[in-house]
């Protein structure tokens, strides 16, 4: 699903439906939204950020009560991948973190689209889909 919001474009998905929105995203610039409200969400969005990464993601935004732990596997792998230009913040708590997402990933570049993996995550999809109404 794909939500304009202002100059930005809001992408909804999940780790397995990310290929529908992968042809139809700004694949030089985009930023992506990864829970780790669950230990299994910090193994499945690492896995997933792998392969955001090789398609050029330029930022991730973790959230969630194990986004901490998530953004040091992600700066771990990063620094393997020699992608020390990715930026990635982590932030527990969701209103922090999803308004940090849609207002100032990228520094706010209005060209930037924005891939939430939101998908499974009824509590984080609900939250998202406020903001942006």
């Amino acid at each position: 699903m794909m939500i304009n919001f202002g100059s930005r474009r809001v992408f909804l998905c999940d780790v397995e439906s990310f290929e529908r929105v992968e042809s139809r995203i700004n694949t030089e610039n985009y930023a992506v939204l990864l829970p780790a409200s669950r230990v299994s969400e910090v193994e499945s969005s690492l896995s997933f950020a792998l392969q955001a990464v090789r398609l050029g993601c330029k930022e991730f935004c973790c959230v969630g009560q194990f986004s901490d732990a998530l953004e040091d596997a992600l700066d771990a792998v990063l620094e393997l991948e020699g992608k020390l230009e990715v930026a990635t913040t982590s932030l527990p708590v969701e209103s922090e973190a999803l308004e940090y997402f849609l207002f100032a990933a990228g520094g706010a570049d209005p060209g930037m689209d924005l891939v939430a993996v939101v998908e499974n995550n009824s509590a984080l999809r609900r939250t998202l889909a406020s903001l942006l109404s």
